[in-house]
Order: structure tokens, then sequence, then C-alpha cells
């Protein structure tokens, strides 16, 4: 989404005004800092004559282009005019440029192609003058026309195209060594491979451009370089290179805030935001860098577009986090502010969906997912409609010039028949054309179909999931307070029965007499007594232990750690607030799951447990040097599935690293509701 409009933006300045290779092969101009007032009264009170007027006319154009269209055209027109009959062509392939370029500004893109042949027609009569015209300056006017004509392929969405005439241009740039001018191309033929999705050439261009970049040591190309290479990264998924890159890049475009255009700043934050949020789900990071990426849309003039984008990543991130009211609230903030992007507002709309899915508004979501599938479908129907016509208005032109030609000109009878073919050619053009692209749509609305129909599986499988965590949670719910009850049962009814029945049995052995035989066998079940009383609070204790009830956490499991091997090294980091009981008992009983498992089967001669409490979470983690295990092989035990469960019903996260020979470390991650 960034990529395509910062490499435009960058690229039409440069070619489209002739700085690519920093204006040194352009004709020298006569006093081209004159004011306009001064040139236009030249032409008013003493106009000239021959050459000079030529370049009177240059001069004009050039000041006017891109401020008043219709005036810049005026001139260069004349200018063209006056030229030609002086053999000064390369004027007239100025003229040709210029009106190329104010059609490309009035969005009149065919008109801005055929001005850019005819330059590089009057460039080809250059070549009939070798002593007045160099062939340098010949080859300029090809490589500003293919620099242009690339960039109008680029808004029309011609990516083949695009890319063919950029190559064009960078093989005049690397036959005259303009190294600024290659690395420019490189830069721009990475983004359309990149918009193409040929990851693997737009890399190859991106490379480029940062080798040639470090050895003219131009540090804004060089930022360029990294940001394209992030994206790239990205992709693939490799977001720790990614990030490099992009620090790399935003440690740049941040320390030259006056060279840099705004739309930097903001597109390197959104992508560290994305870097964060779906490389390492760490949300609070991604959050920091939106909130400065809408802090710069506030302080600098930054489209709507931009502010819509940042809006869209920042509900993301609560949609991430499941606050579903906030990333509902924010997506539409996005969609008021600015909802002329397509791609931006498709992501928003698939947002609100998910978002009102778990607000259990299903009117809403079904609303959004509907507006989703329209916008996708009429944008790629509007792509064909606009494509249809420019076909049919290019044929209509044709048919008017030849018409024209046909009045102007007595031709004979062969000429006709040429022209009848020539028409009916071009309806057979224009009709394979559009069964071509009919043929492209109803590829992408099968494809489209077929998106539909995942979205909606993931739909129903992400129902599901949640109707599966709530029984999870449902049942531990439930388990806890058994678990509480059946403690309490055992402690204060059986275990005060059992020490009642001990003393009354105390009492009786004091009044009564017994031979050697008979007390032998009294204090045999006295002890047995004691084993009951002791196995009773044995049991008691492990399905709710005071100590987890009493103290908390922290003093249960150092106190279950201690009890069981000095070998096991127990650590607690931050704070001690008290959790929800039920997250307590699940978190205890899983570090007593997972030590048992390691004293019973690791062989380890030392366990590691380690607890650390944040503000908004908890960590777990049991570590042991025995022999590991295969983490992806089957086990007939369901000790781990239990815990995974259970940690997913809170929606934590269990992560296994486990080598053979070498140990096993398990790491659990547990959100707390502040």
């Amino acid at each position: 989404m960034y990529k395509k409009e910062i490499s435009h933006n960058y690229l039409v300045i440069l070619i489209m005004t002739g700085l690519l290779n920093g204006g040194a092969l352009f004709a020298q101009y006569t006093d081209r800092n004159r004011n306009v007032d001064s040139l236009e009264q030249v032409l008013a009170i003493n106009p000239p004559t021959g050459a000079a007027l030529t370049t009177v006319y240059h001069d004009l154009m050039q000041v006017y282009m891109g401020i008043n269209f219709e005036k810049s055209m005026e001139y260069a027109r004349k200018c063209i005019e006056t030229a030609i009959p002086l053999d000064g062509w390369q004027a007239v392939a100025n003229g040709y440029r210029v009106l190329g370029i104010n059609c490309y500004y009035m969005s009149q893109y065919d008109s801005a192609l055929v001005h850019h042949g005819k330059a590089m027609e009057a460039a080809e009569r250059m070549r009939d003058f070798p002593q007045k015209y160099k062939e340098q300056d010949i080859d300029f006017v090809f490589s500003s026309a293919y620099g242009n004509m690339a960039n109008i392929y680029n808004m029309q969405g011609n990516y083949h195209k695009t890319v063919e005439y950029y190559q064009k241009a960078l093989k005049i740039f690397e036959n005259y060594g303009w190294e600024k001018s290659q690395a420019i191309a490189h830069l721009n033929i990475g983004d359309m491979y990149f918009c193409m999705e040929n990851y693997e050439q737009a890399e190859m261009s991106y490379t480029k451009l940062e080798t040639i970049a470090c050895q003219i040591n131009d540090s804004l190309l060089i930022a360029h370089s990294k940001f394209g290479l992030c994206m790239i990264f990205i992709h693939h998924g490799n977001y720790d290179q990614a990030l490099k890159h992009a620090n790399i890049a935003r440690g740049y475009y941040f320390s030259h805030t006056e060279d840099v255009e705004g739309i930097y700043l903001v597109s390197i934050l959104n992508i560290l935001a994305s870097i964060y949020l779906d490389g390492y789900d760490d949300d609070l990071t991604a959050e920091e860098y939106i909130r400065q990426a809408m802090h710069v849309t506030e302080s600098m003039d930054i489209s709507l577009t931009e502010k819509s984008a940042s809006l869209r990543w920042l509900s993301a991130i609560y949609l991430k986090r499941g606050e579903w009211r906030k990333a509902e609230q924010t997506a539409l903030e996005a969609l008021a502010t600015d909802d002329s992007e397509p791609a931006n507002t498709l992501a928003l709309y698939e947002i609100l969906s998910k978002a009102y899915t778990h607000l259990g508004n299903a009117a809403k979501a079904n609303e959004y997912f509907d507006k989703h599938n329209a916008l996708q479908s009429s944008w790629s129907t509007r792509h064909y409609q606009s494509s249809l016509r420019e076909l049919e208005v290019k044929y209509d032109t044709e048919k008017k010039e030849h018409e024209i030609a046909r009045q102007q000109h007595v031709i004979s009878r062969q000429n006709m028949e040429r022209g009848m073919l020539a028409a009916a050619s071009g309806v057979l053009l224009l009709g394979l054309a559009a069964s071509l692209l009919l043929w492209r749509l109803s590829v992408h609305k099968r494809r489209l179909a077929e998106q539909q129909q995942q979205f909606a599986e993931q739909q129903i499988i992400q129902l599901e999931q949640e109707k599966r965590l709530i029984a999870t949670q449902a049942v531990l719910e439930g388990e806890f307070q058994e678990r509480a009850r059946l403690a309490r049962d055992l402690h204060d009814g059986l275990g005060g029965k059992l020490t009642g029945m001990r003393l009354r049995l105390q009492e009786f052995k004091k009044g009564a007499t017994l031979n050697a035989a008979d007390e032998e066998r009294f204090d045999t079940a006295m002890d047995m007594l004691d084993d009951s009383v002791s196995e009773m609070r044995r049991v008691s204790h492990n399905l709710l232990p005071d100590a987890l009830s009493r103290s908390g956490l922290k003093t249960a499991v150092d106190d279950y750690c201690r009890s069981m091997s000095p070998h096991i090294v127990f650590d607690w980091y931050g704070a001690q607030p008290r959790l929800d009981p039920q997250l307590e008992l699940l978190i205890y009983r899983s570090i007593h799951e997972l030590v048992n498992n390691a004293l019973k089967y690791s062989g380890a001669s030392q366990i590691m447990v380690q607890i650390m409490q944040e503000a908004n979470s908890i960590d777990f983690t049991v570590q042991d040097n025995g022999c590991g295990f295969d983490p992806s092989a089957a086990t007939k035990g369901t000790g781990l599935q239990n815990i995974r469960a259970r940690v997913a019903s809170y929606g934590g996260n269990m992560q296994i690293d486990s080598i053979v020979g070498e140990g096993t470390e398990i790491n659990v991650e547990l959100r707390v509701e502040s």
C-alpha cells in the first residue's frame, strides 16, 4: 500500500522535471531564472525571431509546467512550431516532453504517451545533425521519455510495461555511468516487482539500489533500499531481518526530517508497528509506533489516506488484544477519516466484521462482510470497465484521425482498402482485448468467491474455537469449585471425625487394662489411623493447597518445590498481587504436573522453576537438564495436552523447547486482566 505511492511521488518529481541525471544534458537555456512577467513582456514589446524566440517559448513552457497547464502547453506548442523550421529538434523534443508531462498531471494518460512518442521521434531527427547534437543529448531525450512513460503505465496499473520502460531507461543510465539515475531506476523497478508479487526480482533490485547508494554515499537512497528490503523480509516472515532494515530506514528518516517527506515517516512507523504486531505478538510496542505515526500526521501536512492507515493499524491492535469495542470505534473513525483507498477500506471492513462477530452483533458483522465482498467485486469491475473504455476511446480516436486524413488527401483505392483493413483489424483487436479482460474478470471473481468461502470457513472455525474455550473455562470453573468443596469436606468433615476418633481411642486406652498382645494391636491400629489422617491431609492439600488459598501463589509453589526435592530451585520476579483464584490454581497445578514429569521421567539433576509477574501478564518456566524428548513425537500421556488446553482457555500460549540428551524448557505466557 505504501510502496507504490512513495515510489511514484519520489520518481515523478525527478524524471518528469528532467532532473534524473542532474540536468547536465539539457540544452543550455538563456537566462532560465528570468521571471514570467519579463519574458512575456519581451514577447509583447519587442519579440525576438528565430532561435531566440524558440528559447523564450522554451523558458515559458518550463516555468508554467505544473503550475498553469494551459499556459505551459500553449508555449510548448509555440516552441515546437518555431523550432521545426530551424531544425531545432532538441527544443522540439523538450516541447513534446512538456506537453506529455502536463497531460500526465491532468490524467490524460493516452495523450501523454503520444506526446512522449513524438519526443522520441524528434530525438531520432537529431541524429541527422551529428555536428549539432551529441549522441549523449539524444540518449538523454530517450531516457527521459522512457522514465515518463514508465510513470504513466504505473498510474494505469500496467506494471509489466512500467518495468519494461524503467529497464530501457536503466540501460542508458548504465551506459553513461549516471549512478544516481541507476539507483532511482532500481528503486522503482523493485517497487513494481513488489506490486507484481515477484519478490525475488524485487529483492535483487533493492540490493542493487543499496550497493549503488553506498557507492555514491546517498543516505536517503540507502534508507529507501532498507525500506524495500524490509517489505521483502516481512513477506518471507523473517521479522528479525525486517526489523533490522526498518530501524536503519527509520533512523535516517527521523534524523533528516527537513529533507524527508512526511509520508516516509508515517509509513516506516506503521511498518514497524506491523512487524511487532504480526512478527513478535508485541501489541504494546506496536501501539507505541502507531501513536508516533499519529503524532506525525497531526504535526505535518499528511494526506488523510495515511491518517486512516494509522488508525487502521491501531484498530488491528485492539482486535488482536480482544478489545472488540475499541477495535470497532477506531475502525469506524478510520473510515470516517478517509475511505478512498480500496486496500485500506477492505482491511477496515474485515476488522469490523470480526469485531462485531465477537461483540455478538451478527447483523453488523454480516453487513461489513457484505461490504467487504461488494467493494472487492466492484473494484475489479471498475478496473475492467476503465480498461475497456480506454480501448474504445483509442479506437474512436484512430477512426477520426483516419477520416481527417482521407478528407485532406486524395488517396488511391488501394489506400482506402488498407484503411478499411486497419479499421477492421482495430475492431478485431478491441474484441480480443475485451474478451481477455472478461476472462481476467471471471478468474478474479472465481478467486473472490474462493476467498469468501475461506473467510466464512475461518469465521466458523473461530466461533467453534471460542465455544470450545468457553466450554473449557466452564469445566475449569466447575473443577475449581468441586476441588474447593472436596478439600473442605475432607479437611473439616472427615478430618475432624478422624481426629475426634483418635482422641477417644487415646482416652479409652488410659482407662483400659490390656495385655501385651492387645496393646500391640491397639498401637498398630492407632498408627494406621495416623497414616489415614496424613493421607487425608495430603489429598486435601493436592485438591486445593492451604498455602495457595491463604498465602498466595508464590508461597504455595515455594512450599511445593521445597517439599519435593532439594534440587529444585524456585525464583519469583516482579510484584506479588493476588490473582484470580482459578488462575492461581491453574498455574499451581501446571507447575505441579511439569515438576512431577521432570522428576519421574527426565532423570534431571537440577530443575529450575521461575515465575515472572508484570502488570498485564504472568509467565512461568519449568526447565530441567534431563534426558529431553522430541516434542513432535506422539505421547501416550495427556498431562501436557491438559496443560495446553487449560492455558489456551485463558488466552495464553505454551511453548515446549526440548532436545534429546540436553534437557527441556517449557514456557507459559498468560495475560492478566487489569
